[in-house]
């Protein structure tokens, strides 16, 4: 049965995250294939792969936004895998998208406090909630976790693509996630922007689970501390970032050539 929105969430010695045989199919197209992975607390994991070897569909697998044609979602230890991705949210789970959902004609302090509040609010909410100083200073501080301290009295869309990917990881953790995952934050970022995001994912707090969905694998390398590799839906390779990089079937896929596993 899913769980309901207000379960408790008890510690658990198990994995955060644990994929049991997970697949997808479109159609006749096998997006995910048969996927195991489990990530324990406070682990950074990256998963990495060329375009179309189905990272972003195991990512939306994970949140929620896609039901699994097989397999098993385990969340916290729970079984979540038909449970919405409201549902896994309210459980500790908080994403980002590719795609930008951000109040580019308010500011970074407004964003970040209409996502304390949980939900998108008018401005009209917004005006009527300015007096609450509690909030007003957690923005502070998820500002300053973002490294956007300096542009709170910013319009959004006078930032740059990479604060706002900045705003966008910030605005995840307003929920105080225990599992945070991240689709390609890299993606469109300048080698500058690049480098400041990836020291805010590495100064993050422990008590964050990372699990990183990314192409660049200069940023995945880094961040990750174990790294899955996918090529046509399936995980075909996991290990440490120094046995990635020195990975001849790595090397074969990224040049677009045929893998084999064996």
């Amino acid at each position: 049965m899913p769980a309901p929105d207000s379960a408790v969430v008890t510690p658990s010695n198990g994995p955060v995250l644990a994929l049991r045989g997970l697949a997808k199919h479109f159609g006749g197209v096998h997006a995910v294939a048969d996927v195991e992975l489990d990530v324990s607390h406070g682990e950074r994991v990256s998963v990495i792969g060329p375009n179309g070897a189905g990272k972003s569909t195991l990512f939306n697998l994970i949140a929620g936004d896609y039901r699994p044609t097989a397999g098993r979602i385990e969340l916290f230890g729970d079984d979540l895998t038909r449970t919405s991705a409201r549902v896994r949210a309210h459980r500790g789970l908080a994403r980002t998208f590719q795609t930008s959902k951000l109040f580019t004609t308010m500011t970074v302090d407004d964003n970040l406090y209409l996502a304390l509040c949980g939900k998108p609010g008018s401005v009209r909410r917004l005006r009527r909630a300015d007096g609450d100083e509690r909030r007003r200073s957690r923005t502070r501080e998820l500002a300053r976790a973002a490294g956007l301290e300096a542009k709170l009295a910013t319009e959004v869309g006078e930032l740059s693509h990479g604060e706002q990917r900045q705003l966008e990881l910030a605005m995840a953790l307003a929920s105080e996630p225990r599992l945070l995952i991240l689709d390609e934050p890299a993606a469109g970022l300048s080698p500058a922007e690049r480098g400041t995001l990836t020291k805010v994912l590495s100064e993050l707090s422990r008590d964050i689970t990372l699990v990183l969905i990314e192409h660049d694998m200069d940023i995945a390398l880094v961040v990750g501390e174990r790294v899955v590799v996918m090529a046509d839906g399936e995980k075909v390779l996991e290990g440490t970032p120094d046995e990635i990089r020195s990975s001849e079937l790595v090397r074969r896929i990224y040049l677009g050539g045929a893998f084999d596993a064996h």
